[in-house]
């Protein structure tokens, strides 16, 4: 175990200091971004190295804390624990809205210009090493030697809450501690309600994020047929000024050419309906 968290296999990046949280829906962002321009990419990439960072520190102190506490006891140990395990989430939801809006760009180039190919292979690039990072820790995390070493703590506990309790006993009162593992409990419970909370938003964003490109796409039909309309009415306006010079004396003649031009009506509106 000891050999496993000193090893360096999860090197810390040389990225930028930076100290804004992660509040940014990426569905937003892309709506704002096709509306006006703006590419919220590079923003949530900075956001997200420096949330990189903060987990390789805390990683840190908990590899720390792993070796030399007591696991089960240890307030400081079971609070970075819990930290470290929201991070991981927080990272893997963000990585996950990160490739969505590289497969986004991927399937429609036309609507990113600005973006070219160089630029999305090197934000692939960029969510692959950082899924890569995120789950290194995560194994760690879950490693079966960190799971044994919690439980042997526990299990050392235990054996002395066995033993007769006096002023010296090392566990001290055994309902503070009893009081102070409910407490952890409920503190547990609640972080995986917050982690079911933020997947389900996560969710809605992703579904709105698709509803707006359908509606987009729908918008750029509906422009194509304006066009196609406004065009029918051109060619309506030059046809009917063409019909007033036709227009003879007779009465026949102006019935016959009232007809033709009824019926050009009905063509040019069905190709344009059907076309």
């Amino acid at each position: 175990l000891h050999l496993l968290l000193d090893s360096p296999a999860f090197p810390s990046l040389l990225l930028p200091q930076h100290h804004h949280p992660l509040q940014i829906t990426m569905a937003e962002d892309y709506r704002r971004m096709d509306g006006a321009g703006m590419d919220p990419f590079p923003l949530v990439k900075q956001q997200v190295q420096s949330s990189v960072r903060q987990l390789e520190a805390d990683m840190a102190t908990w590899r720390d804390l792993l070796k030399r506490t007591n696991t089960h006891t240890n307030q400081s140990f079971q609070r970075s624990h819990r930290s470290v395990r929201k991070q991981l989430k927080q990272l893997n939801n963000h990585i996950k809205a990160l490739s969505q809006t590289v497969t986004a760009v991927e399937s429609q180039r036309a609507r990113f210009p600005n973006i070219d190919d160089e630029e999305l292979e090197n934000r692939k690039n960029f969510v692959t090493e950082t899924k890569t990072i995120v789950e290194g820790y995560q194994k760690l995390v879950n490693d079966p030697a960190t799971k044994e070493k919690r439980e042997s703590d526990k299990r050392k506990v235990e054996a002395l809450k066995a033993e007769p309790e006096n002023d010296f006993s090392p566990i001290g009162d055994g309902r503070f501690s009893k009081r102070m593992q409910d407490q952890e409990e409920l503190e547990e419970k609640q972080d995986d309600m917050l982690e079911d909370m933020q997947t389900v938003l996560g969710r809605l964003g992703v579904a709105a994020n698709n509803i707006d490109l359908e509606l987009a796409e729908h918008k750029e039909l509906l422009k194509e047929l304006d066009t196609e309309i406004d065009t029918a009415q051109g060619r309506m306006g030059t046809a009917m000024k063409k019909l007033q010079k036709l227009l003879g004396t007779s009465s026949n003649s102006k019935i016959c050419c009232l007809l033709i031009m009824f019926l050009m009506v009905i063509i040019l509106l069905a190709i344009a309906v059907l076309g």
